[in-house]
């Protein structure tokens, strides 16, 4: 029930998702199930719950899912908890620090219990954090970045994993939005629907993608015609109050926030 609920978050049936979610939650608390605690964990706090509540209230429980995994023996879904619990954490706006700490002690374990599919899901993050913390303002380090992120978008062409390539598109589109490189962050949200194209579904991650590809949509507006970007701004506001309509704590703020951008865009004051 609980993968159910994760396939149908991910298609957006999202009253659906939560309806199964919860029942797969109370099935498992009703039987005491510990040795299937991580699979459903996974598949609500890392899935539905992740639109319908703050990110902050799901990293708690993601922990409780690895760690409960880890000692039931169910090593792979203990792996996911983690990994998400890295993505909620970065995207929760944790101190990038911690959030690098953590990355290395699950990455270690990932590789030490031989997860290494998982841990390949961690490296785009890994290189957000990496590059935020370092500041990829230092040519040196935009140099040194530029390598490690080519190498890295190598080999997961090479693997064929279209969704970490997708992930390596959110995330460094993230980073190059927050130091003000708008081509270079358009250029991987086009890069990212070309995938889509050829993808059962999307990489929403929560509402957060929306979220950037709306902000970057609307920097590059400011340097081009606003003709050229305003059939995807409405594009994105629409995904964005949809979200919003599932979820207000995680993107209400982001709905005005982009809103509050388009009047400055226009030259409206409030």
């Amino acid at each position: 029930l609980a993968s159910c609920s994760y396939v149908l978050c991910e298609f957006q049936d999202f009253k659906g998702a939560e309806y199964i979610g919860g029942l797969s939650m109370g099935i498992l608390e009703k039987l005491k199930a510990q040795e299937h605690l991580s699979q459903v964990y996974i598949c609500t706090f890392g899935g539905i719950f992740g639109w319908i509540r703050n990110f902050r209230l799901n990293l708690e429980n993601l922990l409780l899912g690895y760690q409960v995994g880890m000692q039931t023996g169910d090593i792979q879904h203990a792996m996911f908890n983690a990994s998400s619990y890295i993505n909620n954490s970065f995207i929760s706006g944790l101190n990038l620090r911690e959030v690098e700490k953590n990355i290395e002690k699950f990455g270690k374990e990932m590789i030490e219990y031989n997860q290494k599919a998982v841990y390949k899901y961690t490296l785009p993050v890994k290189q957000a954090v990496s590059d935020l913390i370092r500041s990829i303002q230092d040519p040196l380090v935009i140099a040194q970045n530029s390598v490690v992120q080519n190498a890295l978008l190598q080999q997961v062409v090479e693997d064929n994993s279209p969704f970490i390539v997708c992930d390596i598109c959110v995330f460094s589109g993230i980073v190059a939005y927050i130091y003000s490189r708008y081509e270079l962050a358009a250029a991987l949200v086009q890069k990212r629907y070309e995938l889509e194209k050829n993808m059962s579904r999307t990489r929403l991650k929560w509402g957060v993608t929306a979220f950037y590809d709306g902000l970057i949509f609307l920097a590059m507006a400011h340097n081009s015609s606003e003709f050229e970007w305003s059939s995807k701004i409405s594009n994105v506001m629409s995904n964005v109050k949809k979200f919003e309509q599932i979820g207000k704590s995680n993107n209400e703020h982001k709905l005005l926030l982009l809103n509050a951008e388009i009047k400055s865009r226009m030259g409206e004051k409030d």
